[in-house]
């Protein structure tokens, strides 16, 4: 019953059609200036049913309708007549600042379609990513389609309507988004220009015109509803205040940066007094607003703009008329942005039509002002160029004035200056001899903290050695006993002579050869010879470790593999690792470098020395695992220790390289490892990272170049 209904209605409004827009082209941009009538809904509650049966509609006179200002819903009927043979079109409505906006289209079924839309919703539910309102709409041949919109905003309500091919108006939106674009980019560029001078000069003047533009870039890119697209998508909020903040603001930045420019309050005072009224009308203009007094407050905001425009305009005459240089520019720029609200202003009222000319007017004699003004702040520069070197002839004579006085003065002063001479001397000798003193104390402490470490590889070389002296020595009985037992049979052998018996011997022989074992004596002589091996070659590898870890040539520049370096150190500290401690090594084949090998050797018994002492200060005897890995990276070479003990905290990891710094037990360490480490990291123009979190480990990473520059 309701389609049914739908469709009566619509027949009898086709039928009751007096006029029309007719499409006769659909290359054609077309501005509906015809077949619009409308309706007015005070209460805000009707459907469009209900607005279809009162059939209440009036037709609009004019070419763009204008409802002023006004918190009633307004309904639009447009009645199109489409003699082309092409059915779909976009209808544009070319109006950004509408709170709320619901688009109707009755099919032939009488199935109603609404889409709704407006600054009170989200930009991001808009079927098209434009900041004015299209829709997609079928028009019938050789028909009169029907289409209803209710319109509802605090704004100046003037709902300018096009219907136009995808293509046609895709293109003009293109065209209005290139025109825009050029006067925001002239805008960005201007205040950018302006902030670096501010930066430059530090005068206030650029920092009230920075405000200034900034307020006329928001309000612009407001009006044309580019803010709304761009800068808060999902703030209707935001986007439906931003006509009754960004206005006022922009007049209030206006005259403060007038009042400063021209200096009013030197050369009109009286007049100057006055801009603190247009201050009170527009703070009262944003009260009405959310009072809910839109129509007052838009009225009382356009009010102020047309008038302190004119009022600025007063001002600067009459600073201009007192010689002020910079005001001539004031009033050719002010002349161009007054024009262009002026226009602006009268459009909204309804006086002007609203049209292209009238909607790019007011941005681009804001541009044309804010070029004028940019050029008339460099001026300024010359000014304040001019200014500066009058200063500084005035403080020049001031100085020579001066003089005079200084000179007398310098004899006293000389004479002060050798006592004080006299007194650093000994203050100076006092302090070379405390700096002697330092440095044999610091020598002497780096000696200690090498000695320590001396003192920690002599022992651990001293238990690895007597291992496998111990080995041989506990071999070398049993081996002589069972060499014994051998030549005793070899000296058996020998006693069988010509006129003994043979047999005999033989059986005698060989009754020894069982008593003693022979074959499995000579197995064990054999083990027993591979235990002296191997315990004489485990001794070799640690005089031959510590001699490649000595390095008596270490204040020599040569190049030396780092791996032989790490596995030296690593057998000569063998002693301290205890069984529940894994030792992992990923040394890749890496280049050699040119380094300080035994200086180097030093950072890495540091370094794996701290790392077993942290894992042993854990105290776990599970997951104890010590990785040492080498590898080539972008032409560098990486040596890394990363181990499972306690690690650091933040505070104790940024202090890790401080001379004495130490976290060891009293007696356990002197706090200078790290310290030694780091100087000889910079003396091989390396670099040395940190990573440590408390509880789970330390990860050192040493990268090193390959050649020492």
């Amino acid at each position: 019953m309701k389609r049914l209904f739908f469709i009566c209605i619509l027949l009898i409004n086709l039928l009751s059609v007096n006029a029309q827009l007719i499409i006769s082209d659909d290359n054609i941009y077309y501005t509906v200036n015809k077949g619009i009538s409308y309706s007015e809904e005070k209460l805000n509650t009707l459907s469009l049913a209900d607005v279809i049966k009162q059939n209440k509609f009036i037709p609009v006179t004019s070419d763009v309708p204008n409802f002023g200002i006004s918190t009633s819903s307004f309904w639009l009927r447009i009645q199109v007549k489409n003699i082309t043979h092409h059915e779909t079109f976009r209808l544009q409505v070319a109006q950004p600042a509408l709170d709320e906006i619901d688009f109707y289209h009755i099919e032939k079924n009488g199935k109603v379609i609404c889409q709704k839309g407006g600054e009170c919703m989200p930009f991001n539910n808009r079927q098209y990513f434009d900041p004015t309102y299209i829709y997609r709409i079928q028009l019938d041949t050789q028909q009169v389609s029907e289409f209803y919109l209710r319109i509802r905003s605090r704004d100046n309500l003037q709902i300018p309507i096009i219907i136009a091919s995808q293509e046609t108006m895709f293109e003009s939106s293109k065209i209005k988004d290139y025109i825009f674009g050029i006067y925001a980019g002239i805008m960005l560029v201007m205040f950018l220009y302006n902030l670096f001078l501010y930066i430059t000069v530090k005068d206030k003047t650029y920092l009230y015109y920075i405000v200034y533009l900034a307020s006329v870039i928001l309000t612009q890119i407001s009006i044309q509803g580019y803010s709304f697209q761009y800068l808060w998508p999902n703030s209707p909020f935001i986007a439906q205040w931003s006509a009754f903040l960004f206005s006022p603001f922009v007049g209030v930045a206006s005259a403060y940066f007038m009042r400063v420019f021209l200096n009013t309050a030197f050369y009109c005072p009286k007049i100057d007094k006055g801009f603190i009224y247009f201050n009170v009308a527009y703070i009262i203009a944003i009260i009405l607003a959310v009072a809910g007094y839109f129509n007052y407050s838009y009225l009382l905001i356009t009010f102020c703009a047309s008038t302190l425009s004119m009022y600025m305009m007063v001002a600067a005459f009459i600073v201009f008329k007192n010689n002020y240089k910079p005001a001539r520019f004031f009033l050719l720029a002010w002349s161009m942005f007054l024009v262009g609200v002026t226009i602006y202003a009268m459009t909204n009222l309804g006086v002007l039509p609203n049209n292209n000319f009238t909607f790019y007017t007011m941005p681009l004699g804001s541009a044309a002002e804010v070029i004028l003004l940019s050029l008339a702040l460099a001026d300024r520069i010359n000014v304040l160029k001019k200014e500066k070197e009058e200063s500084q002839a005035q403080a020049l004579l001031i100085s020579q004035q001066n003089q005079k006085l200084i000179t007398e003065q310098n004899i006293i002063l000389e004479q002060k200056v050798h006592e004080r001479t006299i007194e650093l001397k000994v203050t100076n000798d006092e302090l070379n001899v405390t700096l002697t003193y330092l440095k044999d104390t610091q020598t002497q402490l780096v000696n200690a903290e090498k000695m320590a470490s001396l003192g920690q590889l002599t022992a651990g070389i001293a238990h690895e050695i007597n291992n496998p002296i111990n080995f041989v020595s506990a071999n070398l009985r049993p081996l002589k006993t069972g060499i014994d037992e051998v030549l005793e049979v070899v000296a058996k052998y020998e006693g069988i002579t010509s006129d003994s018996v043979l047999i005999d011997k033989l059986k005698e022989i060989a009754a020894f050869k069982k008593e003693i074992d022979l074959d499995y004596l000579k197995i064990e002589i054999e083990k027993l010879l591979a235990g002296i091996e191997d315990g004489a070659k485990r001794t070799s590898e640690i005089v031959s470790g510590l001699k490649n870890f000595s390095r008596l040539d270490e204040s020599d520049i040569k190049e030396a593999s780092i791996n032989e370096g790490i596995e030296s150190t690593l057998i000569l500290l063998r002693s301290s690792f205890s069984k529940q401690i894994e030792i992992v090594t990923n040394l890749e084949k890496v280049p050699n470098i040119e380094c300080y090998p035994g200086k180097l050797n030093q950072v890495f018994l540091n370094i794996l020395s701290n790392a077993l002492y942290a894992i042993n200060k854990k105290g776990s005897s599970t997951n104890n695992k010590l990785i040492i890995s080498t590898f080539e990276k972008e032409g560098q070479i990486y040596a890394t220790f990363e181990d499972s003990g306690i690690g650091m905290t933040p505070d104790v990891k940024g202090k890790i390289f401080e001379p004495f710094f130490t976290t060891k037990n009293v007696g356990e360490g002197t706090g200078l490892g790290m310290s030694i480490v780091f100087k000889i990291i910079e003396s091989h123009h390396a670099h040395l990272e940190v990573e440590s979190e408390l509880g789970k480990g330390t990860k050192i990473t040493i990268i090193l170049n390959k050649k020492l520059n």
